[in-house]
């Protein structure tokens, strides 16, 4: 065997664990699928600079990626309902659903997709990732805490975690009543998931 030939072999071989091990890596990773009833998408305002009004944006779905073995999620989406927005003021919904803030007969989706996530320590990272609202698409990073895990009566298993973050309304093209409204808007996401392998009854 010449030394072409020989150098060809080895790096076919090295390829070939390379491949190996990436495949070996992601089929360790488990999905886990939000249970919209135990997660929740809060924004708080502040009201004419004085005071906080705070509402819920229903999730429709989220879905992480967690390697065995860590707590931390390898990647992360979400998708959520503008439209079922809650402050606990019809007047007040009404008036975030229409053209002067989510506009949600143009833009009735709302959605985050991570592109980053890198740990700090064992139970808390940074997810820095896409929202999608209001029809545009900009960066925003959420520092996040994983709350824990256990397993229920039923055998499924439950993951736990909360991640915050302040956005400027503003780069969205929400630009409509500052006063009446601040521009900056803090952010938390609280996410109970479950194995997607046990499904939820």
């Amino acid at each position: 065997m010449n030394r072409v030939t020989l150098s060809l072999s080895k790096s076919l071989v090295a390829l070939s664990l390379l491949l190996t091990c990436t495949v070996a890596a992601r089929a360790a990773d488990v999905t886990w699928q939000a249970d919209p009833i135990h997660s929740t998408a809060t924004f708080t305002a502040t009201h004419l600079g004085i005071s906080h009004v705070t509402g819920i944006i229903p999730i429709e779905s989220a879905s992480l990626e967690i390697p065995e073995g860590s707590n931390i999620p390898s990647s992360a989406t979400a998708a959520l309902d503008p439209t079922g927005i809650d402050t606990r003021f019809g007047m007040r919904d009404n008036d975030l659903k229409s053209a002067h803030f989510f506009d949600i007969a143009t833009y009735p989706a709302m959605g985050f997709k991570s592109t980053k996530i890198v740990p700090t320590d064992a139970t808390h990272f940074t997810m820095t990732g896409d929202l999608t609202m209001h029809g545009q698409t900009h960066p925003v990073t959420l520092t996040c805490e994983y709350l824990g895990r256990m397993t229920d009566s039923r055998g499924h298993q439950h993951i736990g975690y909360t991640g915050k973050a302040t956005i400027d309304r503003t780069q969205w093209g929400m630009t409509y009543g500052a006063i009446v409204a601040s521009n900056s808007i803090d952010l938390e996401i609280d996410i109970e998931a479950i194995a997607k392998t046990q499904d939820r009854e």
